[in-house]
C-alpha cells in the first residue's frame, strides 16, 4: 500500500499538533506572571531566563495548572545536535518546549527577540531571527518553529501587523508558501498569528509568531 501512515506516524503527527497548541498557551500561561514592569529594558537572555522559570512554576507547582501540563518540559538556552557542529559551536535554541509521550518526541523551538529600543522588525526576521530557521541553522523535529517577540516599546498589536506586513512584502526573501495566516490559539488574536514557508531545501516550515507584552504601551519607557 503506498502513501500509508502507520498508526505510530499518526500518533507522531497527533503529538505534533498538541505540541503546537499547548507550546503557546504554556509560553503565555508563563508570561502572566512576571512583572513585566521590572523586564522593560532587560536583555533577551534575562527575559528568557525569567519567562521559562515562570512557565516551570505553572508547570510543576501550580496545582491550578490544566492536566496536559504534565506531558510537557520546557528549557533555555538548549544547545542543538545538528550532526555537523560540535561543542559551543552548536546552535543554541532560546526555548525549546517538549513533549514526553512514549515514542519519537516533537519538540518545538522558539528563537526569542527584543522589540523597541532600538530593536526592530529586521532583527526579528534576520540571519539571527526567523531566517535562522529558513536556513535550517536550527533544525526542527515536524517542520515547526517559534518566534516570540519581547515587546519593549510599543504594543504586542502592532508588532505583530507590522512584522506579518513585512514577511508578505518580501514573500521571496521569507520563502513565503501562502499569504494566508492562521490563528495559534484561541484568545491571542491580533498578537499571534502562524505563517507557512519553503525552507531553503524546500520542505514545508510553519512559523508560529508570539509577541508578549514587557511595557506599559500607554507609556514610553
Amino acid at each position: 500500500m503506498t502513501n500509508a501512515r502507520t498508526p505510530h506516524t499518526l500518533l507522531h503527527a497527533a503529538y505534533s499538533d498538541a505540541l503546537r497548541e499547548h507550546a503557546v498557551k504554556l509560553i503565555c500561561m508563563g508570561h502572566q506572571r512576571l512583572d513585566v514592569s521590572v523586564l522593560s529594558r532587560s536583555e533577551e537572555d534575562d527575559i528568557t531566563g525569567e519567562l521559562v522559570r515562570a512557565i516551570k512554576h505553572r508547570v510543576c507547582c501550580d496545582p491550578s495548572a490544566p492536566d496536559w501540563v504534565d506531558h510537557y518540559e520546557v528549557h533555555e538556552q538548549v544547545r542543538q545536535n545538528d550532526g555537523g557542529r560540535r561543542g559551543k559551536r552548536r546552535p543554541m535554541m532560546d526555548v525549546e518546549i517538549e513533549c514526553h509521550f512514549r515514542g519519537p518526541r516533537p519538540r518545538l523551538g522558539f528563537e526569542a527577540k527584543r522589540l523597541g529600543h532600538g530593536y526592530t522588525a529586521a532583527k526579528y526576521l534576520g540571519v539571527e531571527g526567523m531566517t535562522a530557521f529558513l536556513n535550517n541553522y536550527y533544525q526542527t523535529t515536524h517542520g515547526d518553529a517559534g518566534m516570540i517577540g519581547y515587546v519593549q516599546q510599543g504594543t504586542a498589536a502592532s508588532w505583530a501587523e507590522q512584522i506579518l506586513e513585512e514577511i508578505r512584502s518580501d514573500r521571496e526573501t521569507y520563502y513565503l508558501s501562502s499569504d494566508s495566516v492562521a490563528d495559534i490559539s484561541d484568545g491571542i488574536k491580533r498578537r499571534g498569528f502562524r505563517t507557512d514557508h519553503r525552507d531553503s531545501q524546500e520542505c514545508p516550515l510553519a512559523v508560529l509568531h508570539l509577541f508578549l507584552q514587557f511595557c506599559n504601551p500607554d507609556v514610553e519607557a
